[in-house]
């Protein structure tokens, strides 16, 4: 596997989107919020009937909050456009390698977003929250925007 140094020069590069990774976060977060309230106001205060019943409280809890911040995980992605291959987060991949590079959106029924993954002969790799990951892309092989 080919060192970022012998890739020759840098042609563009592209980095994590903080606005989109924040809407998301945020969107899931007042999802999540207005769940927990309509669970408060449907259940009478007091004690809870079993510890069985707070241990599943707690794993549900502990799901939820996994998926709400899920899109922070992100935050250090970057896409590295380089004369010879492309340096997606810290791995680097020849050109000759990755073949022929297409990108393909995605939208899902049971998703309020779409997904954006940079599809090459090896895998597909998932650029949703890389900032105009497809824009850098072609300014830096087919000078175009």
């Amino acid at each position: 596997m080919p060192d970022k140094t012998n890739m020759g020069r840098k042609l563009a590069q592209a980095h994590a989107n903080m606005g989109k990774i924040l809407f998301r976060t945020a969107i899931r977060l007042t999802l999540a919020g207005v769940i927990v309230f309509a669970g408060i106001r449907g259940n009478p205060p007091g004690k809870p009937v079993s510890i069985l019943a707070v241990l599943l409280a707690t794993l549900i809890a502990l799901i939820a909050l996994a998926w709400v911040f899920f899109p922070l995980v992100h935050c250090g992605d970057q896409l590295a456009f380089y004369e010879t291959g492309i340096v997606i987060g810290k791995r680097p991949w020849p050109l000759n390698q990755l073949g022929k590079i297409s990108f393909m959106d995605v939208k899902n029924n049971y998703s309020l977003f779409g997904q954006t993954y940079m599809c090459t002969e090896i895998r597909r790799f998932n650029v949703t929250y890389i900032k105009d990951a497809k824009k850098n892309f072609n300014r830096a092989y087919f000078n175009e925007i």
